[in-house]
């Protein structure tokens, strides 16, 4: 089995264009692979929104709205996996679409307006969204990152459970995650992949068992 850590912006234009494309792998290819998005919020991330938005970098006033932002947008996001994958992510990839493509305000509004467009429970959503639980799972989520050495945003750890080192393979950036789809290829393939991408000591497995405890629901 292949386990696939995506580590993302939740407002990120470019982190968007990403997901779509490996959600549509999944939803086509045979492959059992395991998918765990996961929202990592740093200067870097923030920055890269700021680029794209035209904002100037060196406005602290605008730094801090936007860092604020991409933090409630995370917290959204965690609040929207409680109900599930599937609606999780339809939310993500409309909250993407929304605000870092077509570069609408994030305000409470628009994310009732798009949670509702789901078929998820929006009054169980609201209540979620700042509750602790939520606080406490992007929390881990920082921890995870961290520990796995991801600094900017996309990036890409790839594990290998059919391999007996069970290694894992570190990719950052959107230009290093081009090769990404090579998971969903080929024996050969994937292991030229492996073969051929930064390798990255694997964490213990023990972490992996609380990302899928910790209630992240992917």
């Amino acid at each position: 089995m292949i386990e696939l850590f995506l580590f993302i912006n939740p407002i990120g234009p470019i982190c968007y264009d990403i997901e779509k494309e490996i959600l549509n792998r999944l939803n086509t290819n045979r492959k059992k692979i395991h998918l765990q998005i996961l929202p990592f919020v740093n200067l870097f991330s923030v920055g890269v929104s700021m680029d794209y938005l035209s904002m100037n970098k060196a406005d602290l006033v605008l730094r801090n709205e936007q860092t604020n932002q991409i933090y409630a947008a995370s917290l959204d996001y965690k609040a929207a996996q409680l109900q599930g994958k599937k609606i999780a992510r339809d939310f993500l990839l409309k909250l993407q679409q929304r605000i870092g493509i077509e570069k609408q305000e994030y305000c409470d509004t628009l994310v009732k307006e798009l949670f509702s467009e789901t078929n998820g429970d929006l009054e169980m959503f609201l209540e979620d969204r700042t509750s602790e639980l939520v606080k406490k799972n992007f929390a881990t989520d920082q921890r995870v990152a961290k520990d796995m050495g991801i600094t900017i945003t996309p990036s890409a750890v790839v594990y290998d459970f059919s391999s007996e080192e069970e290694y894992g393979v570190l990719l950052e950036g959107s230009e290093e995650l081009k090769s990404l789809p090579l998971i969903f290829g080929t024996a050969t393939e994937l292991d030229t992949f492996l073969q051929s991408a930064q390798s990255l000591q694997a964490p213990k497995l023990s972490m992996i068992h609380e990302i899928d405890s910790g209630l992240i629901l992917l």
